[in-house]
């Protein structure tokens, strides 16, 4: 249940572009006879709440499960913290089976998925690492956390995704300066399975503004025959 909760309050707070969300979810059903435990809960909107944003953050949970199960793949609205709620309760799928989150509503379309064993293989495969390699990431700079070890967020650009980046001391006061910025930070990436980044121990952060980064048009010609006298589809089939 506190997983459940949890995963309600992440995505809540991932749609309303807020810590605190908009919404507060109180448990209405708690039902733990057969034939199968039921935990049922109701969306209060926040006093400071400017719109009701409930059934968007039902459908967002839902479609995320659907498409973690089918795909691997999850959307900007479920965070490494709501995809480690998503991966708790899968757990349990060996030992009491599938968990079924749905909505019913009255005179609305109700959903439905299910958390399975399917869910947490593909969890545990998109959030292992598969690569190291030096690299940059770029992107918006939206949190900082000091309490088990030095970590930042940086919503790459590129990908669409949060990459945790762990600093060092010297660091602390820069990203804070930075927090909420544009930034540009370089170190060990380690990647999943497509490449992607997941998270870095970062060398270097800087602020970065949309100037700093070269046009295609400046770019050509940096490095002298890059291709060694081939052209670009010679060097590529060669590569193969």
């Amino acid at each position: 249940m506190g997983n459940f909760l949890g995963l309600l309050q992440e995505v809540d707070s991932a749609v309303a572009e807020k810590k605190a969300g908009h919404l507060r979810w109180r448990v209405s059903t708690l039902r733990m006879n057969s034939p199968s435990p039921l935990v049922g809960v109701t969306p209060l909107l926040l006093r400071n709440a400017l719109s009701d944003t409930s059934t968007r953050v039902e459908r967002e949970i839902i479609n995320n499960v659907v498409s973690l199960t089918e795909k691997g793949e999850r959307n900007k609205y479920l965070s490494d913290a709501a995809l480690a709620r998503v991966e708790r309760i899968a757990k349990t799928a060996p030992k009491i089976g599938e968990s079924v989150i749905y909505t019913d509503t009255k005179g609305a379309l109700n959903l439905s998925t299910k958390v399975t064993i399917k869910t947490l293989s593909q969890v545990q495969d998109l959030t292992s690492i598969k690569s190291v390699s030096f690299g940059t990431v770029v992107g918006n700079l939206d949190s900082i956390s000091v309490h088990r070890g030095r970590e930042f967020r940086v919503w790459d650009e590129t990908f669409k995704r949060p990459v945790r980046c762990r600093f060092q001391a010297k660091q602390e006061s820069q990203a804070k300066d930075l927090l909420g910025r544009r930034v540009m930070v370089t170190g060990m990436v380690n990647a999943d399975r497509y490449g992607q980044p997941l998270s870095m121990n970062i060398e270097n952060l800087e602020g970065a503004s949309p100037e700093m980064l070269p046009s295609i048009e400046e770019m050509i010609g940096l490095v002298p025959d890059f291709t060694g006298g081939l052209s670009l589809r010679e060097y590529f089939e060669d590569m193969e």
